[in-house]
C-alpha cells in the first residue's frame, strides 16, 4: 500500500511540474509577444528603398566601419589570370598598389580620387600604372598610354565598385537603392539591392545575409562604338581581416558570362609605408605614342 501511495504521489507531483513549467513558459511567451510585435511592425514599416540603404551601411560594418573607410593604401600579391573565350590567355605573379584619396570640390573629366600600380614581374620593369583617371603601359621601352577604350571601361568599373561606391558614393545625392529580395549565389543566401545613381546608371549588388560581406555585383555596360550591350560581372570571396579590415583574397570578373580575370591573394597589407612615386609616373621614362 505504501509502495502504491508513493508511485501515486510521485505521478501527481510530476503532472505539477509540468503544469508549472508549460505555465511559465506561457506566461514567458505572452511576456514577449509585444515585443515581437513592435518588432514586426518596424520590419513592415521599412520600405525597400530603406532597406537597401540600411543594407549597404551594415556592410561598410562588416568591412570595418571607419577603418574600412579611412583606407589610405592597400598593396596585394598573389596570382593573376587572363581570359579571352574562355581559355587562359595569360598568367602572372601579380603585386597590385590601390592608393585612396580625397575627393576634388571641382574636379577635371574623368578624374578619379584613387590610384593603382599593378606590377607584373619581381624587378617591377613591367607595370600599368592608373593615376587619377589616366593610364599607362610602362615596359623597358618607356610608358605608353592606355587605349582609350580601356581607360572608359576602368572608369566606368571603378565608379561602380563596391569599394569604391561604399567610400565616395554612398552618400551622393539623388542616389536610389532598392532591396529586391533574396537570392541564392553559389549556394549561398544573399540580400539583391539595385543602386541608381542621378544619370540613371545602375549596378546590383548582393550581399551575404549571413554577415553583409559583398558576394558580387553586376551592371549593364555599352560599348561606346558599337552601342551593344553586354553584363560585367565581378565575384568576391575568401574574406580575410587585415589591420582591423576585412577584404576578399580572390576576385573574379566576367563578361557576359565568360571569365576575363581572376585573382587569388596570397598577401594583403593595410596603410604600409610607400614612396610617393608609387602612383606618379616616373619622369625619367621615354613617352611612346598611344597604340593604333
Amino acid at each position: 500500500m505504501t509502495k502504491t501511495g508513493s508511485g501515486t504521489d510521485g505521478l501527481r507531483l510530476g503532472s505539477y511540474s509540468q503544469r508549472a513549467d508549460y505555465g511559465t513558459t506561457r506566461r514567458r511567451v505572452i511576456a514577449l509577444a509585444p515585443a515581437a510585435f513592435a518588432l514586426c511592425q518596424v520590419l513592415k514599416a521599412e520600405s525597400r528603398q530603406e532597406r537597401g540603404r540600411r543594407l549597404l551601411e551594415e556592410c561598410i560594418g562588416a568591412l570595418g566601419g571607419e577603418r574600412f573607410l579611412k583606407i589610405r593604401d592597400v598593396v596585394r600579391s598573389g596570382r593573376a589570370y587572363a581570359f579571352y573565350r574562355a581559355n587562359v590567355r595569360g598568367l602572372a605573379r601579380i603585386t597590385i598598389y590601390e592608393n585612396f584619396g580625397p575627393l576634388k570640390d571641382d574636379p577635371e573629366p574623368d578624374w578619379l580620387p584613387v590610384s593603382r600600380r599593378e606590377v607584373y614581374t619581381e624587378k617591377g620593369d613591367y607595370y600599368n600604372l592608373f593615376e587619377h583617371g589616366q593610364g599607362w603601359e610602362v615596359t623597358f621601352r618607356g610608358a605608353r598610354p592606355l587605349p582609350k577604350e580601356r581607360m572608359i571601361r576602368y572608369r566606368e568599373s571603378t565608379l561602380r565598385d563596391i569599394f569604391y561606391f561604399l567610400r565616395y558614393r554612398f552618400d551622393e545625392p539623388d542616389m536610389y537603392y532598392y532591396h529586391r529580395g533574396t537570392e541564392i549565389i553559389d549556394n549561398v543566401p544573399t540580400d539583391a539591392i539595385d543602386v541608381t545613381d542621378s544619370l540613371g546608371e545602375g549596378v546590383t549588388y548582393f550581399l551575404r545575409q549571413s554577415d553583409r560581406l559583398p558576394v558580387q555585383q553586376v551592371y549593364q555596360r555599352r560599348d561606346p562604338k558599337t552601342r551593344i550591350p553586354s553584363e560585367e560581372k565581378s565575384a568576391f570571396s575568401k574574406y580575410r581581416e587585415v589591420s582591423g579590415v576585412i577584404l576578399p583574397w580572390n576576385i573574379r570578373r566576367e563578361v557576359d558570362g565568360e571569365k576575363a580575370f581572376e585573382l587569388f591573394g596570397r598577401t594583403a597589407e593595410v596603410n604600409p609605408r610607400l614612396d610617393a612615386s608609387t602612383y606618379t609616373l616616373d619622369k625619367r621614362l621615354n613617352l611612346l605614342p598611344e597604340s593604333p
